[in-house]
């Protein structure tokens, strides 16, 4: 599948994990623009004449496909007249293939199924596979800042004073379950033509003024709002791109 930035028309390939990640939420990695993917939807790369794929509306019904196993022929040997049968002996009706295959379908059918209601419980807050995935020990070391750091808005604009400047603003949050330390903020500035202009690394201690929340780190789910100066000559910037660095 494809996404279509409505901006700037920047086509992304899309995958499950990324419609998962904020329900189809994404955030367009030319321009910046965040948008729904899912009303940029494509089934293949899309043309600049090409729209998006629409629905009725109304919610598709998914039906689980029957497995029918077509009988072999079997080859049967006849012992001949019944009276010749060995006292005792009992014939017995063969499996068809259709019964051997009904198990093996059934049970994978069963586990998909408890696969699906298991994520959607994850997915569902209060709910007891939430709180229990929550309470599991997590190491912030192992987390990639910029997975587990969600960029809720962000901006830009000339610096009032400085001819040579610019405000970058920024609303940070923590979507994991532990704190996680304050993190190095790299930033890119672009020309109209997508050319570097400059690239910046701010430290923890130089966009917090508190060394109490540097220590207690970036707690889970709350937002912190940045505001950075930033001077990069006389060019002014068309866009820019944060990314995240561990720190130390």
């Amino acid at each position: 599948m494809f996404t279509r930035c409505p901006a700037c028309q920047a086509v992304y390939t899309l995958n499950a994990g990324s419609l998962a990640e904020a329900a189809g939420v994404v955030r367009c990695g030319n321009c910046g623009k965040t948008f729904n993917s899912l009303s940029e939807l494509f089934a293949e790369h899309p043309d600049d004449n090409d729209v998006p794929l629409s629905g009725s509306g109304m919610p598709p019904m998914l039906d689980n496909p029957e497995l029918v196993q077509a009988e072999l022929p079997m080859e049967v040997n006849p012992f001949g007249p019944e009276e010749d049968l060995p006292a005792g002996f009992e014939t017995e009706e063969p499996a068809t293939g259709s019964r051997a295959w009904m198990w093996p379908a059934a049970t994978v059918v069963l586990l998909i199924v408890a696969l699906i209601q298991f994520w959607q419980l994850w997915q569902t807050p209060g709910s007891p596979v939430a709180a229990w995935l929550r309470d599991a020990p997590v190491d912030s070391s192992a987390l990639d800042p910029n997975d587990a750091i969600q960029i809720l808005s962000r901006d830009m604009h000339p610096h009032p004073s400085l001819d040579d400047a610019v405000i970058v603003s920024a609303t940070l949050r923590n979507q994991t379950t532990v704190a996680l330390p304050f993190p190095v903020i790299e930033l890119r500035f672009y020309d109209g033509s997508q050319q570097v202009l400059a690239a910046q690394r701010v430290h923890p201690e130089q966009y917090l003024h508190s060394t109490d929340a540097i220590d207690d780190g970036l707690r889970p789910e709350i937002m912190v709002p940045l505001l950075m100066e930033f001077v990069i000559g006389t060019t002014r910037p068309s866009g820019f791109q944060i990314r995240f660095l561990p720190a130390g």
